[in-house]
């Protein structure tokens, strides 16, 4: 199976390890936001998830093949060139994690198989960015992460599975970040299978409790 991952922020890292790693699969490609001036002098600097994955390529490299993967960062996904590049990296799903902008529905219709969403709240409850820090605001006893098939909405897929975690009442948001993040992975794996078959019955969304971060990217 070919997996395109789309993602950002440091909470995508130990899923692109993991799809890096995966045997059965094959990473083809990288889609992450473009390099930013960071600091006082302004410096340039990649996302996390570039970052990793340029290590990630000069560890899997060997002396006869380098496995660099193809990485993206168009300033705007909706972009007819950078739909056209996921396009060629011809994927059979597409996971997605923190990215940071909404996937067009011409994305979402590239992948043979589906487009997964993995979002850090136990939806409906807390849609959209910042889900992490709105969880602790709010009180919140538990959170998770959300396994999902993505729409052209805020995180308005149907819910494929969910991992709950308890949050500690000294809980910081790094501390439940790194929680979060680190079960990620084991989450998008256990249901693989059921992930990638054609057949999957989506289960339907209860919207009754939906709550909305309110920034508005995803």
């Amino acid at each position: 199976m070919r997996i395109v991952f789309i993602g950002t922020g440091e909470i995508g890292l130990p899923t692109l390890r993991m799809l890096r790693e995966w045997r059965e699969h094959e990473l083809v490609g990288i889609v992450t936001q473009p390099d930013k001036p960071v600091g006082r002098d302004q410096k340039l600097t990649p996302p996390p998830i570039k970052a990793a994955s340029q290590q990630l390529s000069v560890a899997g490299a060997t002396s006869q093949c380098e496995l660099e993967l193809p990485i993206l960062q168009p300033t705007r996904i909706k972009m007819p060139e950078a739909i056209d590049a996921i396009r060629r990296l011809d994927p059979d799903v597409i996971v997605v994690t923190a990215y940071g902008q909404i996937l067009p529905r011409e994305v979402l219709e590239i992948p043979t198989i589906a487009c997964l969403n993995l979002h850090a709240s136990i939806l409906p409850r807390w849609r959209g960015a910042a889900p992490i820090q709105a969880a602790i605001a709010a009180g919140d006893r538990e959170t998770g992460i959300t396994v999902m098939y993505m729409d052209e909405g805020l995180d308005t897929g149907d819910i494929l599975f969910q991992k709950k975690i308890g949050i500690v009442p000294d809980e910081t948001g790094g501390s439940l970040h790194d929680k979060l993040a680190k079960i990620a992975p084991e989450s998008f794996a256990r249901r693989e299978r059921r992930c990638t078959s054609h057949c999957a019955r989506k289960p339907p969304r209860n919207l009754r409790t939906e709550t909305r971060t309110r920034t508005r990217s995803a």
